[in-house]
């Protein structure tokens, strides 16, 4: 069935946007209650109809430490006698005892340690919220967002109608609605679970897992998991190819690698001096190939380990072949050794005192 209901969300930056008391937001835009005197939250939202009722209140969170009180309050019109704005006065400084007050002057509903409030009694253009935490003992409260259903909707409409009169039916009958329509509600959700780029980021490992995607045991970010299920047909469908790999180097270093292979160089006419050089640097047959980032231009780490990055380059080459990696850093001391045309400094000049022994660590003569 379709739910003729609208919903207001109070989840993160939405939750941050309240009144809040004695409670600290962290990182995930969740609210901690910090005060030992205890905390609270108001919001007030105009649904901009005079006459809207409302279904429930289901409120999200941590609070087996604490007591937990919530009162909803209705009102037809957000100005108060004496002119003053009420949902001003909510945002406002003024004490969460205060707030509390003004709202209880209202047509409200008040719960004490229930997250799921019925608001069928309740009718009026604005609603005020207010949510209070008294902590009982050292146990962390915890509020994570809550959710505003409206309008006032009851599964007593499909019964005859002796049963739609009976307000200790209707109440009992709630039980079941809510259970399926949070069901229903999870069900409504599961494209957008199912869409990458709109998935959170511990489920788009998920997915990238469905889609046969080696995540390479947690090497890869939410971002770089959602550009390998995003280029999927490059990644797992070139899988074995010098372009897939340079690729996925690129995208876990932010280094374009390069790749030097044994054809690339082994019909080269040169002396056999030079050729077995070349052998050393790149490899000898035609089995193996070169890796080569040049990390000149980048002096700070890689993201990812030697280790890792050694592991990922065997993931994405052709079976039966073997790779070296190279890394080009300045300050390496490689005599001969150039790779690519780009030869890291034998020393770099600097400011040193003589003493007739040594400079700079190494004997000295002369």
């Amino acid at each position: 069935m379709k739910q003729p209901l609208k919903q207001v969300n109070f989840y993160k930056r939405a939750l941050m946007a309240g009144c809040f008391h004695g409670f600290t937001p962290d990182a995930e835009l969740c609210l901690h209650l910090q005060d030992a005197g205890g905390g609270a939250w108001f919001a007030a939202f105009d649904t901009a109809d005079a006459d809207s009722t409302y279904n429930r209140l289901v409120v999200e969170g941590d609070f087996g430490g604490s007591k937990l009180e919530i009162l909803v309050a209705v009102s037809p019109t957000d100005t108060e006698p004496t002119g003053e704005s009420l949902a001003a006065f909510l945002a406002s400084a003024a004490s969460p005892a205060e707030k509390l007050a003004r709202l209880t002057a209202l047509r409200h509903l008040r719960a004490v340690d229930r997250q799921d409030i019925l608001l069928h009694s309740l009718q009026g253009r604005w609603v005020y919220l207010g949510i209070c935490a008294l902590p009982q003992d050292s146990a962390d409260c915890v509020l994570q967002g809550l959710r505003l259903e409206f309008p006032r909707y009851s599964f007593t409409q499909y019964f005859p109608e002796i049963y739609q009169q009976d307000d200790f039916f209707r109440r009992y009958i709630a039980v079941f609605q809510s259970l399926y329509l949070d069901l229903e509600s999870r069900v409504d959700e599961v494209p957008r679970l199912l869409d990458y780029e709109s998935a959170a980021d511990d489920q788009v490992e998920t997915l990238a897992g469905w889609l046969g995607i080696d995540t390479a045991g947690g090497l890869f970010g939410p971002d770089q998991l959602r550009s390998l299920i995003r280029d999927s047909q490059l990644y797992q469908g070139g899988k074995g190819t010098r372009t897939a790999l340079e690729k996925v180097v690129e995208l876990v270093c932010g280094i374009r690698p390069q790749i030097v292979e044994y054809f690339q160089w082994s019909r080269l006419p040169m002396p056999a001096a030079r050729r077995r050089l070349y052998e050393t640097l790149y490899g000898g047959d035609g089995n193996t190939f070169c890796v080569i980032l040049n990390m000149t231009a980048h002096p700070g780490p890689l993201p990812v380990s030697e280790a890792q990055l050694d592991r990922l380059v065997e993931a994405y080459s052709m079976l039966g072949t073997k790779h070296r990696l190279v890394f080009l850093r300045r300050c390496s001391y490689t005599d001969t050794h150039c790779y690519l045309d780009v030869n890291s400094c034998l020393s770099t000049p600097e400011m040193a005192a003589v003493d007739g022994v040594t400079l700079g660590g190494y004997f000295t003569i002369g």
